[in-house]
């Protein structure tokens, strides 16, 4: 039998290649190191007649490297069972194999998931938001007036654009290459036990990642729906419930009242519920699901006003008014009409929050509402000519990006960069953004469900000499800048994938 070692060694002076993103001092218990350079190090032992159940000694940097030594046939397995992940690279293509198995809804594989790993998401308050569009704005706005209150505070939100860490927030700093090694390796044994999901293990990151870091309250945006949905498993101070439209609707059904009885899914006996829509029979869904299970239930449509308002392509200027207080002169930097309804829903949350012991003063409001940021909602990266970027991936948020260049937007001539994923309805969604363009350049976004954009040429514009198509993100784009003169607006649209690569694009560039 082979002998069996428990050793902790002092690490002095390592000069194997080393991730740079991972700073071993802060990450497990058991130090990582690259299996392949401790397996190399044995063999040079062995070699020179050295014991092969002796312990190994490597000079690496000033850390401590604690293993349990099988033998020398079983060392790298063994490592690689404690530390599936040495780097960030291997996190994200573990998670990327998770991603290709596709969406599973429902909680139970989630629940058993939390149960084994402690259930962290009861260790922090939450709020919990659901809808079809506005989702991100509003937790957005709502941590950072929760920040400006003096309250360290978690957001999880998705998808990302361009980097998976954007989901995962504390005190509106992004979680760490090294915080995601650390945290996947240690929930990595139980996700593979349970078989979670992509979106089930980032969610659990997520919470696992809150509670360590002791977050006073979490943002949390479900990713599908919601009442499937793996966020889903939280009980919140309060939940809110944004604008309803036609998304996901071979999951979630084809009317409005199918989607919003799944949206509703988060409302939780006797937790408070905000809902922001003005939809007649949207909002009979939520008032059936409130009075069934003794919710108290408010509109934000009902509940605040918003007067003297005046909105540009810089930012928005208003006074608002709800039930408990009144604000004047707020400032806020997302732009677009739309917005303002998303700041309803965030105005009354404060309210409600406020009635149940939160302190959030006034100048919180004030403070976090000027600061917010949320990228890839009518952003504007450049001016002369102006270049924009917008999510909108759905006919809801491409009829709001088209009112939004009619009426915030001056320029002479609209080059549309547009790409979509197969499960969109993109006719309708050019049927609200074509006319306005006198340029429209097709192209496929960065994601195994883009759809062919030369389907969308055949389908819509045929014979049609102002329709140009790239398969490649990059040259659709330098394509359109090309075209673009001083007074020109070139906007890219239809995915968030698609957003996230012209970001990285225009961060390239810089």
């Amino acid at each position: 039998m082979w002998s069996f070692f428990i050793a902790s060694v002092e690490i002095q002076k390592y000069s194997g290649k080393m991730d740079k993103s991972a700073d071993l001092s802060s990450a497990l218990p058991m130090r990582k190191l690259r299996l392949e350079r401790i397996f190399e190090k044995r063999k040079i032992r062995e070699q020179k007649g050295i014991g092969s159940k002796s312990l190994d000694i490597f000079d690496c940097n000033n850390h401590f490297f604690s293993f349990c030594l099988f033998s020398s046939r079983s060392l790298l397995n063994d490592l690689a069972m404690a530390f599936p992940f040495l780097t960030y690279q291997e996190v994200l293509d573990s998670l990327f194999q998770r991603h290709q198995r596709g969406i599973k809804l429902g909680l139970e594989t989630m629940e058993v998931l939390l149960e084994r790993i402690g259930h962290p998401e009861k260790k922090f308050a939450s709020i919990h938001i659901a809808g079809t569009n506005g989702k991100g704005s509003t937790a957005a706005m709502l941590e950072s007036i929760l920040r400006c209150a003096g309250y360290r505070t978690g957001l999880y939100t998705s998808p990302h654009l361009m980097d998976m860490r954007e989901r995962i927030q504390v005190n509106g700093e992004l979680i760490s290459k090294e915080d995601v090694i650390s945290g996947m390796n240690q929930l990595h044994p139980e996700i593979q036990t349970t078989g979670a999901s992509y979106f089930e293990s980032l969610t659990a990151l997520a919470f696992y990642y809150f509670a360590q870091k002791k977050v006073d309250v979490a943002i949390l945006e479900t990713g599908l729906g919601g009442r499937l949905d793996a966020t889903n498993v939280v009980l919140p101070e309060l939940t809110l419930i944004t604008e309803i439209g036609h998304e996901h609707t071979q999951i979630l059904g084809k009317r409005l009242d199918q989607i919003a009885k799944e949206k509703a899914g988060i409302m939780k006996t006797g937790v408070p519920c905000i809902v922001g829509t003005r939809k007649f029979q949207v909002r009979k869904v939520f008032s059936e699901t409130a009075h069934s299970k003794k919710i108290p239930l408010d509109f934000a449509q009902d509940q605040v006003k918003i007067l003297r308002f005046h909105v540009n392509e810089r930012h928005s200027h208003f006074d608002a008014f709800t039930p408990q207080k009144m604000y004047s002169d707020l400032t806020l930097p997302l732009l677009g009409f739309h917005q303002l309804e998303n700041v309803k829903l965030v105005l009354s949350a404060v309210d409600r929050l406020c009635q149940q012991g939160w302190n959030i003063p006034q100048e919180a409001v004030r403070q976090g509402l000027a600061c917010v940021q949320w990228r890839g909602r009518l952003e504007v990266l450049q001016r002369d000519p102006t270049i924009l970027v917008d999510c909108a991936h759905n006919p809801m948020g491409a009829r709001v990006l088209a009112h939004a260049l009619r009426t915030l937007f001056q320029y002479r001539h609209l080059i549309l960069v547009f790409g979509v994923l197969e499960d969109k309805d993109y006719r309708k969604m050019l049927r609200y953004l074509s006319p306005l363009a006198n340029q429209i350049v097709l192209t496929r976004p960065a994601s195994e469900r883009a759809r062919d954009p030369e389907q969308i040429r055949s389908a819509l514009f045929p014979f049609a000499t102002h329709v140009a198509v790239f398969q490649e993100i990059p040259k659709a784009w330098e394509f359109a800048l090309g075209l673009a003169k001083k007074d020109d607006l070139v906007c890219g649209t239809g995915s968030i994938y698609l957003v996230g690569e012209l970001l990285k694009l225009n961060i390239s560039q810089k």
